[in-house]
């Protein structure tokens, strides 16, 4: 994009795209490592398991296997321990008559009885993922396949069989339709859905975004009831983007709730499958006014309770620090809580931005009990209920969270769980047992399973006889093996041998991982790349990645992929040090380091970054004058935040922020008030936390590259706007990149090779060659 070494510090829009690497010895025998093998080629892209889903018991898989010859897709059954293959659905029968060709399977869903599959193609994305497509029913007894709609009504979504399998339900232009398996009868569930007002059985972007949520509806487990999610999006402001590409400007406009602005209503209703009746629960969430009861967060129905069935769902206020869980009888449509959870900050119950998969409750087979999962005692642990609220025990305990729950064996007595035990930086399977002998009010010792060090994401067999291990570390690409439940390793599914070779050609050193003292003095996780030809008596130029945001982590012993072999890359390359460091506010070290930064994101964070770079700048083997920092969405905030913010201007030199959030009245309002309340009721807050207020501060020794794609649709390219606005208002010079038609991951076609190359080229000149 730029050359910045000019006088008058002036903003060129030239890209540079020749990659820059300093000379190389002529006898040196290791190999090099390029751009272009990191960022646009498969030089470094490991081999992924093929995964799938467990069968019922043993080590055995469901997979879905493309044929190259055909094209069709099948379906496998894979016993992983014999190597035993075998096709459950031949993909060349899959012959739809309505488009004239082969089907390919997407996702599958048997019926009980085993009789029906029902099978999901031709999808397209909706925002995130693809889910909306088409979906046929194969009669495995008749070897038959019919659509179960027709195509030229539109897309479907979330389709899913009947328990008795006789009939399947859909989502189509957000309403709900049922339709009849042997007759082919299609009949609306809803009829008031319609664009930018009601919304049927799915969500809206911010519910899909922050909550995670997108099928948002369930048949009932007898069959006679569908419960679901209803919107009204039509108070909430409309977001427009325009598409510059275009002969002439495409807007594309979609509802979006920036903070303190209307949310959707919300509610949830039941539909009577035999009376056609639907009726909705009155949650004080539907046009009540207020924000003491603003999200439904979830919804499912229970076991059997007394011999009934009640749709459970979680209300929370719109702060995000009270959650209710609720039952909900479909007969009476009466509610009553059953359990309520306070926060003197905030509650998570998605799952986008955290390590858990299996939700917040998880109803056990004896139909008496669920896990609970809170952060009640300062960390995140496991907690047996009866169904009707009554809390039985804690089931883990001890100065370390719980990031993912695996389940309960129920017939051994035993509860799975990954977590951080052994520090923040790992990841390993545990299990304690599920009716200890003695517990005196203190959950047992967890037993450790995996034994590598390093991070381990497991699958276990819905047996829990076995279990998938994906075991990685900071320069070790995934190892996929299969175990016994006890940690036996029975094969290696996937080693990435040739990956691990070639990487070990590289002579890579690893990462040093430690601690360093944040503003306040607390200990920050930190890691720190050198060259390999790294010598000591020399001064290096230090670049700090910067992630920070609430919960998260960057200094993991994980396989981080291209973004960590780039910063290989400028470390053997450019003889830039590279450092991580996880300031307050990030993850897997308890609540009270978590919130730490509640109603004034930001600040911390950059306080402990510029302390972080001052403790770093103290090694002798660090340039004091030659400090950058950079980041992506969360990241880009950051960067800019710390540059700008307290000591900032004097410690860091360079700053690269792509896609970064510059005033958190932009940005949604889940999301943001989570963690800031509103605006309304945290202004100083939101002021303090925006770096367009520091824009004056951008000093003259600093350089400044913004990057920002046009038609992101998470951190609005109106956030890159303001802040340029900003600096322009306030007489600094600085360098910007946009990337047309690109969202926020800013990916396709030679995007990356591009972006990268472009920041490279700008270290280059503002950080290595700086004097």
């Amino acid at each position: 994009m730029m050359r910045l070494k000019q006088t008058g510090w002036m903003l060129l829009g030239v890209l540079l795209l020749a990659p820059v690497t300093l000379a190389q010895q002529a006898t040196q025998t290791r190999p090099q490592l390029t751009l272009e093998d990191i960022h646009a080629s498969r030089t470094f892209i490991p081999e992924f398991f093929q995964g799938g889903r467990w069968a019922e018991e043993g080590p055995v898989i469901l997979y879905i296997e493309p044929d190259p010859q055909t094209g069709a897709t099948h379906l496998i059954r894979y016993n992983l321990e014999t190597g035993r293959r075998e096709r459950l659905i031949d993909g060349n029968r899959l012959y739809a008559h309505d488009v004239g060709r082969l089907i390919r399977i997407e996702d599958y869903q048997y019926s009980r009885d085993g009789r029906r599959v029902l099978l999901y193609t031709d999808s397209e994305r909706v925002w995130r993922y693809n889910t909306k497509g088409f979906y046929y029913v194969y009669d495995l007894e008749a070897d038959s396949l019919r659509p179960v709609s027709d195509r030229s009504k539109g897309y479907q979504m979330f389709a899913k069989l009947s328990p008795d399998g006789r009939q399947a339900a859909f989502v189509r232009d957000r309403n709900l339709y049922l339709v009849d398996l042997e007759s082919g009868q299609e009949v609306p569930l809803t009829t008031d859905g319609a664009p930018d007002s009601i919304i049927n059985g799915t969500f809206d972007w911010v519910y899909e975004e922050e909550f995670g949520l997108r099928d948002g509806w369930a048949w009932s487990p007898d069959g006679r009831y569908i419960a679901f999610f209803k919107l009204d999006e039509s108070k909430v402001p409309l977001f427009t983007m325009v598409d510059l590409r275009e002969h002439y400007p495409k807007p594309i406009s979609f509802r979006y709730p920036k903070a303190g602005e209307p949310n959707s209503e919300i509610q949830i209703g039941v539909i009577d499958l035999q009376t056609g009746q639907v009726r909705f629960f009155d949650t004080d969430t539907w046009y009540e006014g207020g924000d003491r009861y603003e999200y439904l967060a979830r919804m499912g129905w229970t076991p059997p309770i007394d011999g009934r069935h009640y749709v459970w769902m979680f209300r929370m206020n719109r702060d995000q620090n009270h959650l209710e869980l609720l039952y909900g009888d479909p007969a009476t449509m009466s509610l009553r809580t059953v359990l309520e959870e306070h926060a003197s900050a905030w509650l998570e119950v998605e799952t986008g931005f955290t390590d858990l998969e299996a939700g917040q409750i998880t109803y056990l087979q004896d139909n008496r009990h669920f896990v609970w999962i809170s952060e009640r005692d300062g960390y995140r642990h496991l907690y047996l209920y009866r169904n009707d609220g009554t809390l039985v025990r804690q089931l883990t305990q001890g100065p370390w969270d719980v990031t993912d729950f695996h389940g309960v064996d129920e017939q051994g007595g035993w509860v799975y769980f990954t977590a951080t035990i052994d520090g923040p930086r790992e990841r390993h399977l545990y299990r304690v047992p599920l009716h200890p002998e003695a517990s005196n009010g203190q959950a047992p010792a967890p037993q450790r399973i995996t034994q590598e060090p390093g991070t381990h994401d497991v699958s276990i067999s819905g047996d829990f006889r076995y279990y998938i291990d994906t075991h990685t570390r900071f320069l070790q690409p995934p190892v996929v093996t299969l175990h016994r439940i006890m940690g036996e390793q029975i094969a290696v599914l996937e080693g990435n041998e040739a990956l691990r070779e070639r990487l070990a050609a590289y002579g890579l050193r690893p990462p040093e991982f430690f601690t360093v003292p944040g503003a306040d003095g607390t200990p920050l996780q930190a890691y720190l790349i050198k060259p390999s030809d790294f010598d000591s008596t020399k001064q290096y130029p230090l670049l700090l990645y910067v992630y920070g945001g609430p919960g998260s982590q960057t200094v993991t012993d994980d396989w981080g992929g291209s973004r960590m072999l780039w910063h290989y890359y400028l470390a053997e390359e450019l003889g830039i040090l590279v450092a991580s460091v996880d300031n307050r506010g990030t993850g897997a070290r308890g609540y009270a380091f978590k919130t730490a930064t509640y109603r004034r994101l930001g600040q911390l964070e950059a306080q402990d970054q510029i302390a972080a770079a001052k403790a770093l700048a103290q090694r002798p083997y660090v340039d004091p004058d030659r400090i950058g920092i950079w980041g992506w969405s969360y990241g880009g905030y950051m960067t800019l935040m710390s540059m700008l913010y307290g000591d900032g201007p004097q410690v860091f030199r360079v700053g690269v922020s792509v896609a970064p959030v510059t005033d958190w009245r932009l940005y949604d309002t889940i999301y943001t008030e989570r963690y800031m309340s509103t605006p309304q009721k945290n202004p100083d807050g939101y002021r303090r936390g925006s770096p367009i207020a520091y824009a004056d501060r951008l000093s003259d020794r600093q350089r400044l590259l913004i990057i920002h794609g046009d038609l992101d649709d998470n951190v609005h390219f109106q956030n890159a706007a303001q802040m340029i606005d900003a600096l322009q208002r306030a007489g600094k010079q600085f360098a910007f990149m946009m990337y047309p038609g690109r969202n926020h991951g800013i990916y396709g076609a030679n995007t990356r090779l591009h972006l990268f190359t472009l920041i490279t080229n700008f270290l280059k000149e503002n950080l290595v060659e700086a004097h």
